[in-house]
């Protein structure tokens, strides 16, 4: 069996072979890998148009635009001295094509360059076929011994494929890392802290009129009192609720200035909506029937140094356990949000 590229009387390969294996797969291999996006949306355009019929026909349109590509890449590599040239340009466009379903379903977060996920499935697709292709050029053997064609560069293309989901896993913690850093620390305002040992912060989101933190019970969590911090408490032991799930979550809304502005009983006298003080904290019903309703939509909470927080539940809860995670509600300590944003990135 030859190697891929054919070699001068002093041994090198030609530069016309090198030439075209390179234009194909820096320059024709990202535009190819652009088929199977316009592919796919055009078949969701008509999909969602109502069109389902219709998308049918995109079928054979794909077959077809593959079969063109690996006909006119072929003939590419074919006039310029490539020695398989069929096989060669088969790798290339098997590579175009599966890196965009790759990254399409299994690896969207995978975009470590900037302008979006079509620009990096362009740029991944390049970068596989010449690591393929390299592969298969340096694999070549001196003449008179059996070649491995290209195998190798299949075998890298298909570690490389298989290894972008996982890489796409890492990116995703980065990009959460980064955000939840991003949003704690940019928080012009006091984050307010559900002091529980119980309670542990998993999410973070900035909302339009405060920092959202969402904190799940942590059933194997011990009651002891702790210094404080994030996961500790210096009002002493929540007592465990009744009925108290490892599932339970609660959302705690720090406000900004701007909506604290407003008064902690904002928006109490719109229609539908009733609110009543309990325990030193302001409970809010959101039901044609008020108290006699639901549960409250959320328990509010003014803190020691005058800012106002909000528990809400997540999902079912009972009225107990957030009037409970409400009684814990207390202002941040200075320094505590490197711990905050080192609690959620645990979970």
């Amino acid at each position: 069996m030859d190697g891929v590229l054919p070699r001068t009387p002093t041994g090198r390969p030609r530069v016309a072979a090198v030439g075209a294996i390179l234009v194909l797969c820096l320059l024709a291999a990202p535009l190819m890998s652009l088929f199977p996006v316009a592919v796919w949306d055009l078949t969701s355009t008509l999909t969602t148009g109502g069109a389902g019929s219709e998308s049918l026909l995109v079928a054979p349109v794909a077959v077809g635009g593959i079969l063109l590509m690996l006909l006119l890449s072929g003939y590419w590599l074919r006039s310029a001295g490539v020695t398989r040239p069929a096989s060669c340009a088969s790798l290339v466009v098997g590579v175009s094509m599966a890196t965009p379903v790759v990254m399409g379903f299994l690896a969207p977060a995978f975009t470590p360059l900037p302008g979006g996920l079509v620009a990096n499935i362009a740029a991944v697709s390049a970068l596989l076929s010449t690591a393929a292709l390299g592969v298969c050029v340096l694999s070549n053997r001196p003449e008179g011994r059996r070649q491995a064609g290209v195998l190798p560069g299949v075998a890298v293309a298909v570690a490389a494929l298989l290894v972008l989901p996982l890489a796409s896993e890492h990116m995703r913690g980065r990009f959460t890392e980064q955000r939840s850093l991003a949003q704690i620390n940019g928080f012009e305002y006091t984050i307010a802290v559900l002091d529980s040992p119980r309670w542990v912060p998993v999410r973070v989101h900035e909302v339009h009129d405060g920092l959202r933190m969402t904190y799940v019970r942590d059933g194997g969590a011990e009651g002891a009192p702790n210094a404080g911090g994030p996961g500790g408490t210096d009002a002493g032991e929540e007592p465990e609720p009744d009925g108290g799930e490892g599932a339970a979550a609660v959302h705690v809304l720090s406000w900004t200035r701007e909506r604290a502005a407003e008064g902690i009983s904002d928006d109490c006298g719109f229609p539908g909506v009733e609110c009543s003080q309990e325990e030193g904290l302001l409970a809010v019903y959101r039901s044609p029937d008020g108290r006699e309703g639901s549960g409250p939509s959320e328990v509010r909470a003014r803190l020691d140094d005058g800012t106002v927080a909000s528990v809400h539940p997540a999902g079912s809860l009972p009225p107990d356990q957030l009037f409970t995670a409400a009684r814990f509600l207390r202002a941040e300590h200075p320094g505590e949000r490197d711990a905050l944003v080192d609690a959620v990135l645990r979970r």
